[in-house]
């Protein structure tokens, strides 16, 4: 059946006119039943006390979300999209969107003169990441903090009370990677969580088997194999990250 969801994961708010009123931008998926997933920003001002649509603008098909935010009254939405030659499922064009809304409350897309990269691990610099599911339906618990970052080819952060360090490959095909977890280094402390182990263990495996990384309403997803069962982790941008 064709379905809209609301991304409630990520959401813009700021002002969008010369007023300076704050409104707020999400994001809507329609699926119309198909494999066609099409992306639209809306934006919703507040009026009497009940929200209203006031602008809606179509994006594109099986765009991923890399970041949405309001700036100098403009929408910023970066987005992972197909390029020339990518199929479908695994987009590679890094593009940036900007829209500004008209007197009459029109989105009006702005030309795009800004360079398109394509997606590599360099583009998860200068970012740090906080484990937020195993994998779909399968939280990580309040008391685990499990962090990742990518420097310099290699993926490094902390899991448990232990720092750990891991070799990242790219691969010809954007968003494809090559964990190396034959050059994984971990430190080696004793840990007060009587968990700690089994949890160490199953995410250095998990971060082992990753072939392939893309974003997902602002999140990092992280797609693995281990004794071949299929999975996604998600993580969540820390806060006091640089914005890339």
């Amino acid at each position: 059946m064709p379905q809209v969801i609301l991304l409630d994961d990520i959401k813009a708010v700021g002002s969008l006119t010369e007023n300076n009123k704050k409104m707020a931008v999400v994001l809507l998926n329609y699926s119309p039943g198909g494999t066609g997933q099409y992306l639209y920003i809306a934006v919703v001002d507040k009026e009497s006390s009940h929200l209203k649509n006031i602008a809606t603008q179509f994006v594109g098909d099986r765009f991923r979300v890399k970041d949405l935010k309001i700036m100098n009254k403009k929408i910023i939405l970066d987005v992972i999209q197909p390029g020339k030659n990518d199929s479908a499922c695994c987009p590679g064009d890094v593009v940036q969107h900007v829209w500004y809304l008209d007197s009459n409350n029109q989105l009006i897309e702005e030309p795009n003169t800004r360079k398109i990269v394509r997606l590599t691990p360099d583009i998860l610099s200068n970012t740090e990441w906080r484990l937020e599911s195993w994998r779909y339906g399968d939280p990580v618990s309040a008391e685990n903090d499990i962090r990742l970052r990518y420097i310099n080819g290699h993926f490094t952060g902390s899991v448990a009370c232990n720092n750990y360090t891991v070799t990242v490959k790219s691969e010809p095909r954007p968003g494809f990677i090559n964990v190396l977890k034959q050059h994984t280094s971990v430190t080696e402390k004793q840990c007060n969580n009587p968990l700690a182990a089994e949890q160490q263990q199953r995410y250095l495996e998990q971060l082992g088997g990753v072939n392939q990384f893309t974003y997902f309403a602002g999140k990092l997803a992280l797609s693995y194999q281990v004794n071949g069962q299929l999975g996604v982790m998600i993580f969540s941008k820390e806060p006091s990250s640089y914005n890339q």
